[in-house]
């Protein structure tokens, strides 16, 4: 008997669930989708305070969205205006969530622009002296140079063992050359060509002679090495 009953209420049970269930049509759960998964938060992972209020202004424009409609494209749009981002990736936490987290880039060197402090990033892009403090230990660099050719100097003196920590200013020449300059008041004057095998000859000859600093090393010309006294 309580078999009987309790099958008379699951029938009763599903058939209701069915009616209910028919009642709604795509613009329904469209509108179910649209209300349910609100933005509420925004979590940033990876910079300071000052960097984290600036991209949380530039993203607040998503809250009260729904997390489940949101494309990332939109955000990805957003990130790629900061030139301090080295990487980041977009993660949705439902039911209300945004995260990201970023890796800043590093500042490798600073430059001028009608006397404003400009910074270069490993990522190869300018930053402007907004987004930072003066950083007085950074090498200077001058000249009308690309960024792409002022990371390869980088990591071609870095190759050959010498300490980029070291360097106090670079020098870009109109004719395609660099001159680097040290904090003992050692000075590389490179050439156009064959940077990396210039480079080396220089630091073979810094080991080899001992040299401590106050000294100019010219390699501008082909197979020779000039040594004079800064």
């Amino acid at each position: 008997m309580l078999r009987s009953i309790d099958k008379k209420i699951k029938i009763i049970f599903y058939i209701f669930l069915i009616l209910f269930l028919s009642t709604f049509n795509n613009t329904n759960i469209h509108e179910l989708k649209k209300n349910f998964f609100l933005i509420k938060n925004i979590k940033i992972n990876g910079l300071n305070e000052k960097l984290t209020l600036d991209i949380n202004s530039k993203l607040e424009k998503y809250l009260s969205s729904n997390l489940l409609l949101l494309n990332k494209e939109f955000i990805q749009n957003d990130m790629n205006e900061f030139p301090f981002i080295e990487s980041y990736s977009i993660f949705k936490k439902y039911p209300s969530q945004i995260i990201l987290n970023i890796k800043e880039t590093e500042l490798i060197a600073k430059t001028f622009d009608n006397n404003k402090i400009q910074y270069i990033g490993s990522n190869g892009k300018i930053i402007g002296e907004n987004y930072y403090e003066n950083k007085k230990k950074l090498p200077k660099v001058f000249g009308n140079f690309k960024t792409p050719e002022l990371l390869r100097v980088f990591l071609l003196l870095e190759n050959n063992n010498f300490m980029l920590s070291e360097i106090t200013d670079l020098y870009y020449f109109n004719s395609g050359r660099w001159d680097v300059k040290f904090k003992n008041n050692l000075l590389i004057k490179l050439p156009i060509k064959k940077l990396n095998n210039s480079i080396n000859i220089a630091k073979k000859f810094i080991e080899k002679e001992k040299i401590t600093g106050n000294i100019i090393i010219d390699l501008r010309v082909a197979n020779q090495v000039i040594i004079r006294n800064e």
